[in-house]
């Protein structure tokens, strides 16, 4: 079976003909979809709709409803249909790069932290009475802090601002940054939340840390990498069994080595749960290697 032939390296799996088979970001922008089709259908009901139940309200907060912490991320203007657009097209588009070079475990506590980490930093300025408490929700501060981290990952990328004029990606990033200042510093909770996200996100290049990596060993986080290192054995080359036929110590036979494609199969699984920054130098070799190789069998 050839390296294309893998579940997990299909053309299929990836872009939009592979929705949901792999990777965190489609299911993020799936469930962000859907709960805006959902706030559509409940706008007008009796006990509030959906938002009522989702959005950042402080009092409902110190109250005990902690969960109004992450909601909010999934939620958005109903009557915004073009900014749900946008949105979600740049979450796409950043969210399936950062996951191959961070890991889908990873992005997703990111993506996740990054909106709860926004909206707690606007409940603490509400409280010491810096800006007015007020009921705020949208997806912008989790897709901020992903956009400010692709642009300090890759800041001589371009956008094509109206569609037309390309732009270099971290001057759209800054000009956003400085906007979102502004509109904080005039009192918006909206605008100070959509900051706050794309601090984290720099915050979270410039520190080089890696969120996952602080969790419970046996979490998702940290258990997944344990598994997936294999297990070795070193044997000293004066380790060996006498001969008692001649005076010279006979070699002790070398393990059978490992087959090429299952070698190719647990580096794939390694990059699929923990990204491609978790090879060495030898891994990705062998993986450049293995793809030229199965190219040459296909055709």
């Amino acid at each position: 079976m050839g390296i294309y032939d893998r579940e997990y390296y299909r053309d299929e799996g990836r872009g939009w003909g592979g929705w949901g088979s792999r990777g965190t970001t489609p299911w993020l922008v799936g469930i962000t979809v859907a709960a805006w089709l959902a706030q559509l259908v409940t706008r007008d009901a009796a006990w509030g709709g959906l938002n009522s139940l989702t959005w950042f309200d402080p009092g409902l907060i110190l109250q005990g409803q902690v969960w109004r912490l992450v909601t909010p991320n999934f939620i958005n203007n109903e009557r915004a249909l073009l900014s749900v657009v946008f949105g979600m097209l740049i979450l796409y588009w950043v969210g399936t790069q950062l996951e191959e070079r961070y890991g889908s475990r990873e992005f997703l506590v990111f993506y996740l932290t990054a909106g709860v980490v926004a909206h707690l930093a606007y409940l603490l300025v509400a409280l010491v009475g810096l800006a007015p408490p007020a009921i705020v929700y949208g997806s912008g501060p989790a897709v901020n802090a992903a956009f400010v981290l692709y642009a300090f990952l890759n800041p001589r990328a371009t956008v094509l601002l109206f569609f037309v004029i390309p732009v270099p990606i971290w001057l759209v990033a800054a000009a956003y940054v400085a906007f979102s200042a502004l509109g904080a510093a005039a009192g918006a909770g909206a605008a100070f939340v959509g900051l706050a996200g794309a601090l984290f996100g720099a915050l979270y290049y410039l520190s080089g840390l890696r969120l996952t990596g602080l969790l419970p060993s046996r979490g998702f986080g940290g258990g997944s990498r344990a598994r997936t290192q294999p297990r070795l054995r070193v044997v000293p080359p004066d380790d060996a069994v006498d001969d008692p036929d001649t005076d010279e110590p006979a070699a002790r036979p070398r393990p059978p080595e490992e087959p090429f494609d299952e070698r190719v199969d647990r580096l794939l699984e390694k990059v699929s749960r923990q990204g491609q920054e978790s090879l060495t130098a030898e891994e990705r070799e062998l993986l450049f290697r293995a793809g030229e190789h199965y190219k040459k069998r296909r055709r």
